[in-house]
């Protein structure tokens, strides 16, 4: 009996991660997954399982070893406008990376969206809100430090920031002119301080909610 072929986990997921981030969940099959790894299909489902498995892997590998370095940013212990233009720094590096595929593997993912109604979707939405998380833990550590206003809605400024870092990875996908993305980025920095002082509107959603469709 022919052994099974032997091979580096860490490098084949890399590889399906990349693949995932290139054509999202739906338009990967499970041939495209067999060229790319390099590994056949039995492999796969002996090493990671049926392709959803192998795709909660990959989100796993994804927040690991890219989202990592935003979350780095953020948390760096620079003052928190500091520490978001740094998080915006990192991801143009990685839109500007020949290497990566465009955009971001959440986002691309996200777009097929069924709002958290299969496994897919809420590991999709999970990955979203440990992001707002991490933004909501550092304006919040900032508000008590008394970097940003006690009256700013830090929870709104987190989604806010997520929803730029999405509607940028996005736009990413379509344009390949950075300095377009460097402008948004300037005009999502140039709103933090009218925000920081409470005079952003991200609040105003919930003072209007009863009306809202």
């Amino acid at each position: 009996m022919a052994r099974p072929k032997e091979f580096d986990r860490e490098q084949v997921l890399d590889r399906a991660t990349r693949l995932f981030w290139e054509r999202g969940f739906g338009g990967t099959s499970i041939t495209d997954l067999e060229a790319a790894m390099g590994i056949g299909r039995t492999s796969i489902y002996a090493a990671f399982g049926a392709k959803e498995d192998l795709f909660m892997a990959a989100i796993d590998h994804y927040d690991g070893t890219y989202s990592i370095k935003l979350r780095r940013a953020l948390t760096s212990g620079l003052p928190v406008r500091e520490a978001i233009a740094l998080y915006f720094e990192e991801l143009m590096i990685a839109f500007n990376d020949p290497d990566l595929p465009l955009g971001c593997l959440v986002t691309n993912v996200a777009v097929e969206g069924d709002r958290g109604t299969t496994r897919m979707g809420r590991r999709i939405a999970a990955s979203i809100t440990r992001a707002e998380d991490t933004f909501y833990q550092v304006l919040r550590a900032a508000q008590i430090e008394g970097e940003i206003d006690p009256r700013a809605d830090v929870r709104a400024i987190g989604r806010y920031l997520v929803a730029a870092t999405h509607g940028i990875s996005a736009l990413a996908k379509a344009i390949s002119d950075v300095g377009a993305l460097r402008d948004v980025v300037a005009v999502i920095l140039g709103g933090l301080d009218d925000m920081f002082m409470g005079k952003a509107p991200a609040n105003a959603n919930r003072r209007h909610r009863a009306v809202a469709p």
